[in-house]
């Protein structure tokens, strides 16, 4: 295997040469169909190159992992992730490797790939599809004058008078959020006064980067779709569980809803996914079933984080790693696992604030019936910080049953088996923090 370090690049992308003829290549292309993948684990890797492609992965040097060097042809590592510069990069080894695709399951690469795939002409989604993806605000403007009823007020907050004006039209609550963030960071739902004067001083410190919108009230939940020549495949409906600033703290798979809820949510799902132009790969579409009927919060072109593509491989059989790399690689998708689970459920551990003194009880968390994977996330010595975001939970436990209120049961008194201790100030002891307490 092949790895490289290139220097750094931060300048502005400049125009892209145009790939080489092939007869005008310096060396002989790779044994094989070559495609790039950027970031995330081994799964996807791997299934590529059982269907014959020679595999190069982009990413973070952290992140690149002695299975990964087993699961590639060739590494091509940076610690920046600026799109222009991987853009650049990856012209400059075309010439050499001649990409026929380029995919990702990763947030921090999704516009990255689409520039790539844009610039050598690779096919995929439409650039300017995964641009609006990853901008609510530029969603926003693109989907909701085609919704009608389902349209969602919102405004991107470019002084702290926006936030006045905004509160006065939408009323309270209301939701401020970064218009380009994920994993529930930076969410702050705005109830009164204190939260409105904390929400202009987040704007004055960050305008024209936070994006205010009206709130929904109702369960959350998110449809999970693969995608192919524009017609979407539902594969699952998840329920979702949130806490404090409305960080999720749990999932399970199927959603406990009514067949005409479930229904309205796949369907509200993939009108949006024709609306804002996908045609193909995985969708995570995140939707509040409100009382006026479901309203599309966001959706990304990638697979459901928080182990949500996991609980889908549980109960459908089908792992949507699998089906993307049997996409890029123009074969039939994988038969479904014939003996998948009736459902699955993953639940977050939370805790005071504070720095970890004892974690225990993991084991006997693993050990529970039905449990499939533990998650431990925070060690003694740790900082647990206030939930604000994904990264603030401190672990996590799955487990599968034959229905979702067991599955759930399952998941959360596995986690009830953990004990983590905090300590507000070092040395002044605290009550331990249980999971879901």
């Amino acid at each position: 295997m092949t790895t490289s370090a290139p220097a750094h690049d931060h300048d502005a992308p400049a125009p892209a040469p145009a790939p080489a003829p092939a007869h005008d290549r310096a060396t002989p292309g790779p044994p094989g169909p070559a495609v790039l993948v950027l970031g995330g684990g081994t799964r996807l890797p791997e299934a590529l190159r059982r269907h014959g492609w020679y595999v190069v992965y982009g990413g973070a040097p952290e992140e690149f992992t002695p299975a990964h060097h087993r699961a590639c042809d060739e590494a091509w590592l940076h610690p920046d992730a600026e799109p222009g510069a991987w853009v650049r990069r990856a012209v400059a080894v075309h010439h050499l490797v001649p990409f026929e695709r380029v995919v990702t399951v990763r947030e921090r690469y999704l516009t990255t790939a689409a520039r790539i795939a844009d610039t050598l002409g690779l096919g995929g989604n439409p650039l300017d599809t995964v641009l609006l993806l990853k901008d609510k605000s530029l969603m926003r403007a693109a989907f909701d004058p085609l919704t009608d009823e389902s349209a969602v007020r919102a405004r991107i907050m470019d002084t702290p008078h926006d936030v006045d004006a905004f509160v006065a039209w939408a009323g309270l609550p209301v939701v401020l959020k970064p218009r380009d963030g994920s994993g529930s960071e930076g969410i702050a739902i705005v109830r009164d006064a204190p939260d409105i004067a904390a929400a202009r001083a987040r704007v004055e410190e960050r305008p024209s980067t936070l994006l205010a919108e009206e709130f929904l009230d109702g369960p959350e939940f998110s449809v999970e779709t693969f995608s192919g020549h524009g017609q979407h495949r539902v594969l699952a409906v998840t329920e979702k569980f949130t806490g404090d600033n409305a960080v999720e703290i749990g999932h399970v798979v199927p959603a406990r809803v009514t067949a005409p809820d479930r229904a309205a949510l796949e369907a509200a799902a993939c009108r949006f996914l024709d609306a804002i132009g996908l045609t193909e790969g995985p969708g995570h579409t995140e939707i509040i079933l409100t009382p006026r009927g479901p309203r599309v919060v966001e959706s990304h072109n990638r697979p459901g984080g928080d182990g949500i593509v996991d609980l889908v491989r549980h109960v459908t059989g089908l792992d949507i790693r699998d089906l993307l790399a049997a996409q890029a690689a123009g074969v039939p998708a994988p038969e479904p696992d014939p003996e998948p689970a009736g459902a699955a459920a993953t639940w977050f551990l939370t805790a005071a604030p504070g720095v970890a003194t004892e974690v225990s009880g993991w084991d006997t968390a693993a050990a529970a019936p039905g449990v499939v994977s533990v998650a431990p996330a925070t060690s003694p010595g740790d900082t647990v910080r206030e939930l604000r975001g994904s990264g603030d939970r401190c672990g996590s436990v799955t487990a599968v049953a034959a229905t979702p209120d067991e599955a759930l049961a399952r998941a959360r008194g596995a986690l009830a088996h953990i004990t983590l201790h905090t300590d507000a100030v070092p040395g002044a002891p605290t009550s331990p923090k249980r999971a879901g307490r």
